[in-house]
């Protein structure tokens, strides 16, 4: 059979450079650094981050396809703007998508991992009702992360991996507090804590379904 070629070390140096610039854009755009509708210029980013052009075009193309950046050929590369009307489709599909990462990440959990979860929720909940979304939606991106990994299924940390950011950003504070019942948010997170730290998939599933407005 051919074999494939191998790749020389400045090919692996310049996807592995990619991917640190496609990080560092998507966290200060997650954490407001870069606001919606901001323009994105080149010349700007190649001084911020210092790196050439080039990774920094493949980092916003796959921005782009997980709907972070938007682009017009030609006339403007700028971040974003998440929709309102977009918000309810964005939870549930966040719903489809980590109910699935926690029915497999449960079962693999030790105690010890599940009371770290727990633990983790509770504090979720806690910022909610304290009116710090933000930080709450930080802290329950990181527990997600945690049980992806957690979930020992490469293919579903990959779509996870492409996905969540750019549908997570399309739920920002202002959105989720105005469109969804907060005391409910609380009791639903607590219901998760309690399912994951007894080590019951389903349950745990059954809410994450139930938090992301799945019916």
């Amino acid at each position: 059979m051919p074999v494939p070629a191998k790749k020389n070390e400045s090919q692996n140096q310049r996807v592995l450079l990619r991917d640190v610039v496609q990080e560092r854009i998507r966290d200060a755009i997650m954490d407001g650094t870069l606001e919606p509708g901001e323009v994105l210029h080149d010349k700007e980013l190649q001084e911020w981050l210092g790196v050439s052009r080039t990774p920094i075009r493949d980092a916003i193309n796959e921005l782009a396809r997980s709907g972070l950046i938007e682009m017009e050929p030609n006339r403007y590369t700028r971040v974003a703007t998440p929709r309102k009307e977009e918000t309810l489709e964005a939870m549930q599909t966040l719903g489809v998508l980590l109910g699935g990462v926690v029915r497999l990440a449960v079962p693999r959990l030790d105690a010890k991992a599940r009371t770290k979860v727990a633990s983790d929720l509770d504090r979720v909940a806690e910022g909610l009702a304290g009116g710090d979304v933000r930080r709450a939606r930080d802290t329950i991106f990181a527990v997600w992360d945690r049980l992806a990994k957690a979930s020992g299924n490469q293919l579903l940390q990959g779509v996870y991996h492409d996905a969540t950011s750019g549908l997570f950003f399309k739920i920002p504070p202002e959105f989720f507090v105005e469109l969804f019942d907060q005391a409910e948010m609380q009791r639903l997170i607590a219901r998760l804590a309690e399912a994951i730290s007894e080590g019951d998939a389903v349950r745990a599933e059954l809410a994450t379904e139930a938090i992301y407005q799945l019916p």
